[in-house]
């Protein structure tokens, strides 16, 4: 994790889901297509994430580390990546 950059910060919306969400926002804060990172498998299970997140009705959140960076997200679906 660099720390250098900026947060990068994504509200989660009902076009698409917090995965594709985590993804886009870590895309952007590396300046490279969603494709060419690594599955977001490798770091947390998807399934579960979407769960904590969509079927919590308190506040909160689910940090994680992926593709070198720490990713925040929000029970309001606010996804913030720093580094």
């Amino acid at each position: 994790m660099s720390g250098t950059s900026p947060s990068v910060v994504e509200a989660h919306g009902t076009d698409q889901s917090i995965v594709t969400a985590v993804v886009r926002a870590v895309a952007v804060a590396e300046e490279r297509s969603t494709r060419t990172l690594p599955p977001l498998a490798d770091s947390i299970n998807p399934d579960a994430l979407t769960a904590c997140i969509a079927d919590s009705n308190t506040d909160g959140h689910v940090a994680f580390d992926y593709s070198g960076h720490r990713v925040v997200v929000d029970t309001d679906g606010t996804v913030t990546v720093d580094g």
